[in-house]
């Protein structure tokens, strides 16, 4: 047998918190590796007081014993510990969460709010989940000298998960619902569209929603307000519905609406007066019918007018909404201001004499004036913001059109400043500006697209 001496090779791991040897055993009368020769290496490599010299003397036995080469751990480090994401467990099951707002079947651009399923609905204050908190994981250090510190991965908190409108407790491990709504995962982000349900019909009175409102039995002679949309089954009778987002009705009938967002329509829209910057879109079997319904950017239905040629106006192409908008704005801004003044005349006797701080709710009452006093500057910001943008806003849509699948005489369409009156029955029919604008002419709907 050839002599070979033994030998060894020193490596470390990927963050250098381990070296290993990989140690060769002698063959024949070769010279056998001292566990000296390997301390010096690793001094030299600046490998310290992590040395492991007993397993170092038991790496050399084994390898002469058994005459095969083998690896032997000679220095350890301190392994960072990676930490652990918190965990979310949901009330609800997350097969149901996972169940975002349903499309309309009949209407593509719309929610349908009345397919939801109202085990998604929960309520102000409600628990959502609860949560096991995150483990922060700790830094390691190298086997090498000085040791150097590495990296670990920490732990995720679930607040990167909670969406709009849902709070935590004081020790993160608890989640409840800060307003009425339903209740989805998007994504892993738990969110809550706020939603006020109504199973009762409104009607006689004045109703006002902050936020997004459903109503299952209809409404009649109310005057009602929501601020981001509103869905209404069943008959919506002789009410005005003023929404700050997309309006969606079964049937209505004698109402006012004027809404910033979409208007859609299932069923029919009789003698009502509708105004949107948007659109009016109706279902294909939805028929409209009397009233006015001016939609700037246009309008959509199965069905327009009646047989017996009643009278219909529909406007496409003016902004009848920008003008409206701007005078509740300076009317919402009057009071904004007028609020403000009280409670800055509330204030100044505290600030303008210390004695009054010897009253015992004193803290109180300032807090709370100062509180008000930052809301309505941020309402009267975000009022005077809207204003800004409406200021140069009104204009002709030229792209507004009308599309019906039967139209009736009576109906009038206006188009910015032309106007046309349909004189017999048309199915299936888009109407348009012609070439140059000095005409509105109805195309049937195949050519059109």
């Amino acid at each position: 047998m050839e002599d070979i001496d033994g030998r060894f090779d020193v490596r470390f791991n990927s963050n250098r918190t381990q070296a290993s040897v990989i140690l060769s055993p002698a063959q024949g009368n070769g010279k056998e590796v001292t566990p000296s020769q390997i301390v010096d290496r690793l001094l030299q490599m600046r490998i310290g007081s992590s040395v492991r010299e007993k397993a170092i003397h038991e790496g050399i036995r084994q390898a002469r014993l058994l005459a095969v080469s083998i690896e032997i751990v000679v220095a350890q480090g301190i392994v960072p510990k990676d930490g652990q994401d918190a965990k979310i467990h949901y009330k609800l099951s997350e097969s149901l969460l996972r169940h975002h707002p349903p499309k309309h079947p009949d209407l593509p651009d719309a929610i349908n709010w009345f397919g939801i399923n109202p085990l998604q609905l929960v309520k102000k204050g409600q628990e959502l989940a609860t949560i096991t908190a995150l483990q922060i994981g700790s830094v390691g250090k190298t086997c090498t000298l000085p040791p150097q510190d590495v990296p670990y991965m920490p732990g995720k908190p679930a607040e990167g998960a909670m969406g709009a409108h849902i709070t935590l407790n004081a020790n993160g491990l608890r989640a409840h619902a800060s307003e009425n709504g339903y209740f989805y995962l998007h994504g892993e982000r738990l969110t809550i569209i706020p939603l006020h349900v109504c199973y009762t019909e409104i009607k006689d009175g004045e109703y006002t929603f902050g936020k997004g409102a459903l109503l299952y039995e209809g409404a009649s002679n109310a005057q009602i307000t929501a601020g981001d949309f509103i869905a209404i089954r069943k008959t919506t009778k002789n009410s005005t519905l003023r929404v700050h987002g997309d309006v969606l009705l079964q049937n209505a009938e004698g109402c006012t609406i004027i809404a910033s967002g979409n208007v859609f329509v299932e069923g029919c829209l009789l003698n009502c007066d509708v105004r949107t910057p948007r659109k009016v879109l109706c279902g294909s079997k939805a028929r409209v019918s009397g009233g006015a319904i001016r939609a700037h950017q246009g309008l959509v239905a199965g069905v327009i007018g009646t047989p017996d040629s009643s009278e219909t106006l529909i406007e496409v192409g003016n902004d009848y909404y920008t003008p409206l908008r701007k005078m509740e704005l300076e009317r919402d801004l009057v009071t904004c201001q007028y609020n403000l003044r009280r409670v800055q005349a509330t204030l100044k006797p505290f600030e303008d004499s210390p004695a009054h701080k010897t009253l015992k709710n004193y803290r109180d009452m300032v807090e709370k004036c100062q509180y008000l006093q930052h809301a309505e500057l941020e309402r009267i910001r975000s009022l005077k913001t809207e204003q800004h943008r409406l200021v140069a806003f009104t204009k002709e849509c030229t792209a507004a059109t009308v599309e019906v699948g039967t139209i009736y005489p009576g109906v009038q369409i206006r188009n910015g400043r032309l106007q046309l009156k349909v004189e017999s029955v048309l199915h299936s029919v888009q109407f348009v500006e012609a070439l140059r604008k000095t005409a509105i002419q109805a195309v049937p709907l195949a050519k059109a697209s």
